[in-house]
């Protein structure tokens, strides 16, 4: 896996054109991903993938993952539909019956729900401390908090403001006591 870039520059170096280069690969070392991306970054025109990862062996590259992936190299295309991700996963779920783990990146039924106190805290603060990108604008997908024994007071005011039209103190007592 660490020989990508090499692989990729050395065909570029002897003249293959990107176009005719084209990335296959498998999730083997869990570097299927950044293979993919790394392909694209040193010339490669093209990335196998597959919806969710699902192959052979250990998978391709998620077709969802690198739809945002090139968004993060090369900026949002606003010609792609990026919440179409979210409505493919459902589509996934409901008509193939295809089971997504909760915490499956991008599509993941708690992919960006948080339990922890000092992630909520950070929401609170500054989303994007916390959230890599906007997943509400490009996914549909507001970020989230659980409530578990880790939420503590920033997780329970954000749960309380993100349900009810209120902005509360986190430190008001009404907050303390559920926490409790």
């Amino acid at each position: 896996p660490r020989s990508v870039p090499k692989l990729i520059a050395g065909l570029r170096k002897i003249g293959v054109p990107p176009e005719r280069l084209e990335w296959h690969g498998h999730n083997d070392l869990h570097k299927v991903q950044v293979n993919a991306a790394t392909a694209w970054l040193f010339g490669c025109c093209a990335a196998n993938a597959a919806i969710l990862g699902v192959g052979e062996r250990t998978g391709n590259p998620p077709l969802e993952s690198l739809v945002i992936e090139h968004a993060q190299i090369k900026g949002i295309n606003k010609k792609v539909n990026y919440a179409a991700i979210t409505k493919l996963a459902e589509y996934c779920r409901k008509e193939l019956d295809f089971e997504i783990p909760e915490n499956y990146p991008l599509v993941g039924k708690d992919f960006n729900v948080t339990r922890a106190g000092i992630h909520a805290d950070g929401l609170l603060k500054n989303e994007e401390i916390y959230n890599c990108f906007d997943t509400n604008n490009l996914l549909g997908r507001p970020v989230g908090v659980a409530i578990t024994d880790k939420a503590g007071l920033a997780g329970i005011k954000h749960w309380i403001e993100a349900r009810y039209d209120v902005e509360i103190p986190k430190h008001d007592p009404r907050v303390a006591k559920v926490k409790d």
